[in-house]
């Protein structure tokens, strides 16, 4: 059921003994073991789950045994790493998501367009833990380092931490 006039634009996610594989829109996510050789496309026993739902643009993030995927929609999936099975899936914020999650300091931070970075606890349980708001549009992955969140807008790069 792909539409092959559709673009891939989520990057594939290599952890180890599996690659999750996210595909177009209305399309699905592969979770494949990685032993597999020439085309497995057809080939069931190098898949090791899929589920009917891809993030399309916003790459999967995996914290330990779950699998993170966050929609378009900014509803954020958590997947059991090794089975596939849903955890949940709960709205983060309402505005179009295109930047990857990312995971840091047992958080993980979701940006969306209209500059709403939402805060959620990782884990097999959602909870929203904050919503932030810039006052900007911002398209691009948070980055994490030393410390602070890094968060690179329309117009500016801010760094966010304590001094």
């Amino acid at each position: 059921g792909y539409d092959p006039t559709l673009r891939f634009v989520a990057s594939p996610l290599a952890v180890p003994g599996l690659i999750i594989v996210p595909s177009a829109k209305r399309g699905l996510t592969l979770a494949l073991k990685p032993d597999g050789k020439g085309n497995i496309t057809a080939n069931a026993e190098h898949i090791q789950w899929s589920y009917d739902i891809t993030p399309d643009v916003p790459s999967p993030l995996a914290v330990g045994g779950i699998v993170y995927l966050n929609r378009q929609n900014g509803n954020l999936i958590a997947l059991d790493r090794a089975s596939g099975k849903p955890f949940y899936e709960s709205r983060t914020h309402s505005d179009r998501h295109r930047a990857s999650p990312v995971y840091a300091d047992g958080k993980i931070y979701i940006s969306a367009r209209d500059g709403t970075v939402s805060v959620c606890q990782a884990g097999e349980t959602f909870k929203l833990l904050a919503t932030n708001k810039m006052e900007e549009s911002l398209s691009a992955s948070p980055a994490i380092s030393g410390g602070r969140i890094y968060l690179r807008t329309f117009k500016a790069l801010y760094a966010v931490g304590k001094k």
